[in-house]
């Protein structure tokens, strides 16, 4: 009998777990289980929460970071703002306005690794190529003439420049050649200056024009064009 009793209840039990819905089962389910249900949900509310307190710190940090750097003015803020966010997006303008300050100041040596430093960073046009044709102005004020019309000659010839600061950098080149009396590599220079299709440099190019008739008239020594071809 006891048996037969056992077997009855087993089969009243299965019998009653078949016949429950799912709502039923979904409430059994969370008495038996509502410890662990609440601590994963605890948990998610957790990681969202610091998902966006993530994206909301990013955000205030961008903006304290480009009203920083924008605002400051002086070389000592400059320098205490790219300290801090000299990895941020408006770091590179900040250099060169550092920079500026510097050359203004006659801290040439200071200027010059601001400048490179900046160049290092490889900021977008028109920033790199301004900042490269600053470190060759800065080198012609530092009394290194050869160095300097050596880096505008390179920068006359870079096609990643545009055809304005390309112009502006093939006319120094060729000033200062004539200065070195390597009038050969002024004349290059100022040829290449004078392209006609560069219409935006239109002032660079009439300069250079000017100072190449006055190179092949021979008002700085002897001066004998190549033969064109």
């Amino acid at each position: 009998m006891p048996d037969q009793n056992e077997k009855k209840r087993k089969l009243n039990a299965e019998l009653s777990r078949a016949l429950m819905n799912d709502v039923e089962r979904l409430e059994l389910g969370f008495a038996t289980y509502w410890r662990q249900i609440a601590a994963v949900a605890v948990i998610a509310a957790i990681v969202v929460a610091l998902i966006f307190w993530g994206f909301s710190y990013s955000r205030r940090s961008a903006r304290e970071a480009a009203f920083t750097l924008a605002d400051a003015s002086t070389v000592t803020e400059l320098t205490a703002a790219l300290d801090k966010y000299g990895d941020k997006p408006g770091a590179a303008a900040a250099r060169f306005r550092l920079a500026k300050l510097r050359i203004d100041a006659k801290e040439y040596a200071a200027a010059l690794e601001d400048l490179r430093t900046l160049i290092a960073s490889a900021p977008a046009e028109p920033l790199l190529g301004n900042a490269r044709l600053a470190e060759a102005y800065l080198l012609e004020i530092m009394d290194k003439p050869e160095t300097a019309a050596g880096l505008f000659a390179e920068l006359g010839r870079s096609m990643d420049l545009s055809s304005t600061l390309r112009a502006e950098a093939n006319f120094n080149a060729g000033r200062l050649f004539i200065k070195l009396k390597k009038f050969d590599d002024a004349a290059a220079a100022l040829n290449r200056a004078v392209n006609p299709d560069r219409q935006s440099a239109a002032a660079w190019c009439s300069m250079a024009h000017s100072l190449l008739l006055a190179l092949e008239s021979g008002d700085f020594g002897p001066y004998k064009p190549a033969a064109k071809l």
